[in-house]
């Protein structure tokens, strides 16, 4: 089935994630797409355990705390979140880019893991993550589940205006 103008416009991503500064440059501006998981993960109602900093992290971008409420009790639960901005290259998240998951989360003491990317993952990290839920939970926020929870969240706006100015505008 062929798309028109019309139907096209409607299926394209709202928010340009090229508007966020490169990570792999030093310019001052590397720790924005950082800064915008952790803005994101607080909008949804995080708490923001270790935030962005600068230097050798571990391999830890966030460390973010999910407060559970269950029938038998509540629960807290502490995610490692490795942020990986790849929009401007265009590539997919390899496994290459994120290595030994397990040990990370292990060591920063947590029990689940998120990848926050503004690209979509590779194959054979989707395998990698597949396999690593025997042992903890695993969640992936690509660019449209980012965008969805952005545009359906109240609050999203805010973070719309910040981080995307020209998508905003628009």
């Amino acid at each position: 089935m062929l798309l028109n103008n019309n139907d096209r416009d409607e299926i394209m991503p709202i928010l340009d994630f090229k508007e966020i500064a490169q990570a792999n440059l030093t310019n001052g501006l590397q720790d924005t797409f950082e800064m915008f998981a952790r803005d994101f993960f607080m909008m949804l109602g995080f708490e923001i355990k270790d935030g962005p900093d600068r230097g050798q992290d571990g391999g830890r971008d966030l460390i973010i705390s999910e407060k559970r409420e269950g029938i038998i009790g509540d629960t807290e639960i502490d995610w490692l979140v490795s942020c990986k901005h790849k929009a401007h290259s265009g590539s997919a998240v390899q496994s290459n880019d994120e290595i030994d998951i397990k040990g990370r989360v292990e060591t920063f003491g947590a029990q689940g893991f998120i990848g926050f990317y503004s690209t979509i993952i590779s194959s054979p990290l989707g395998r990698n993550l597949e396999g690593l839920k025997r042992h903890f939970d695993v969640k992936v926020f690509d660019r449209e589940i980012i965008e969805k929870m952005i545009l359906e969240n109240p609050k999203g706006k805010t973070i719309a205006k910040r981080y995307f100015p020209v998508s905003f505008s628009k």
